[in-house]
């Protein structure tokens, strides 16, 4: 599966969530809206069976009602009288008593009767101003419910965003483990099946000693496997932004990768050379950062001038302390960078086409990206000059440490 059908997989999945994360939100506002309005239709109920109660037992005769409310009575001698709109509720006096419902002259009203020592009375409420306010009542829970289902789908889905984002760069970077694993083992992988084949070709004919010491260089590559892995995760360390607190002499780190790459780069016809400062005092070339990242970092670039290298040409390594900073330059007379290719050259996956020293070999276009982040990990910088045909040379620049 490629990574981006892996983050689309991922991406489908964050909506999926978000889309049913969403969904039971909704769900649950509408039955808090749907629990509050039938709270409130119940208290207006209440309200309105306890106000025509309080009317219809307290009422002396049918003038001046209550607002919204009217009354019919009769007594007990036969006599009926009514408030302004209680015309009605005469009916009423007729049937039977208790709560009910009647509408008259397109007008909603809840209605009690009420026998009473003096005669009959018939309390009439008009609901028009209730059922106003439920109405208003489910605009206004609409109108909340319509706002509260989309800001919960806005924070479903930017919390779903933020929860997927981990698991998508998750992938990324063990993709990107995967590549630069495959990029990092390939060189010593070289140097060691190169060491190999010197060995078997020298077993036959060499002297015991010869082989017993190319026995042993060939035990001590296979330890530098062992260190590519742990340079691997000290590059995981970089990236997850941790800085690095080591104090490493640069100008070792250079010895020990020219000591590693030596005998491939003898394989390949060309010479490796260290160049530093004459007596350099102790501690000249001291940085502050990741042993094992500067060590990388310093392999792709040899590395990467071997594979642009003719047969008897020459690499030369360039340490150098310049103020507050220490570089090394690694140079090389080979085949140089083209124009178009030197306008992409550390951006990952990007390679060039002229490789003198790599028949056989596919490069990924990795090493020289991964010297970049190592070097703005440690506050640093990679630069590079080259002329087609004439060679390129690749400076790597760190902070010097700082005294104490």
């Amino acid at each position: 599966m490629t990574p981006r059908s892996d983050l689309a997989v991922v991406k489908r999945a964050g909506r999926i969530a978000a889309i049913q994360a969403s969904a039971a939100l909704a769900l649950v506002l509408l039955v808090v809206g749907g629990v509050v309005f039938t709270v409130y239709v119940r208290a207006q109920n209440r309200q309105i069976d306890t106000e025509l109660q309080t009317l219809a037992t307290t009422a002396d005769d049918a003038n001046d009602p209550p607002p919204d409310m009217e009354l019919a009575l009769r007594e007990n001698t036969g006599q009926t009288s009514t408030s302004d709109g209680g015309q009605p509720g005469l009916p009423l006096l007729s049937g039977p008593a208790g709560y009910g419902d009647i509408h008259a002259d397109g007008r909603h009203y809840r209605t009690l009767v009420v026998d009473r020592p003096e005669g009959r009375v018939a309390a009439m409420m008009d609901l028009a101003p209730y059922h106003a306010g439920r109405n208003r009542l489910l605009m206004s829970l609409a109108f909340a419910e319509l706002a509260g289902i989309l800001a919960s789908i806005a924070v479903v889905v930017l919390f779903t965003r933020r929860s997927v984002q981990p698991l998508a760069q998750a992938l990324a970077l063990q993709r990107r483990f995967v590549a630069d694993a495959s990029h990092e083992l390939r060189a010593p992988l070289t140097v060691l099946h190169t060491r190999a084949q010197m060995l078997a070709h020298r077993a036959a004919t060499a002297d015991a000693e010869t082989v017993q010491r190319d026995a042993a260089a060939l035990v001590s590559d296979t330890r530098v496997l062992a260190d590519v892995v742990d340079d691997l995760l000290a590059s995981a360390t970089l990236a997850a932004g941790k800085p690095p607190r080591d104090l490493v002499d640069l100008g070792a780190v250079l010895d020990a990768v020219r000591d590693s790459m030596a005998p491939y780069a003898e394989s390949l016809g060309v010479d490796l050379l260290v160049e530093r400062e004459n007596r350099s005092p102790a501690g000249l070339f001291e940085v502050t950062g990741s042993e094992a990242a500067l060590r990388r970092a310093l392999t792709a670039l040899v590395d990467n001038a071997l594979g642009h290298e003719h047969q008897g040409g020459t690499v030369r390594l360039r340490l150098h302390r310049d103020g507050p900073t220490v570089s090394v330059a690694v140079a090389d007379d080979g085949v140089g960078i083209d124009t178009d290719t030197m306008a992409t050259l550390f951006t990952r996956f990007s390679h060039g086409t002229e490789h003198t020293t790599r028949e056989g070999r596919t490069s990924y276009g990795i090493g020289l990206a991964l010297v970049r982040e190592i070097a703005q990990a440690h506050g640093g910088d990679i630069t590079v000059t080259s002329a087609q045909g004439a060679g390129a040379t690749f400076t790597l620049t760190v902070p010097a440490a700082q005294p104490n």
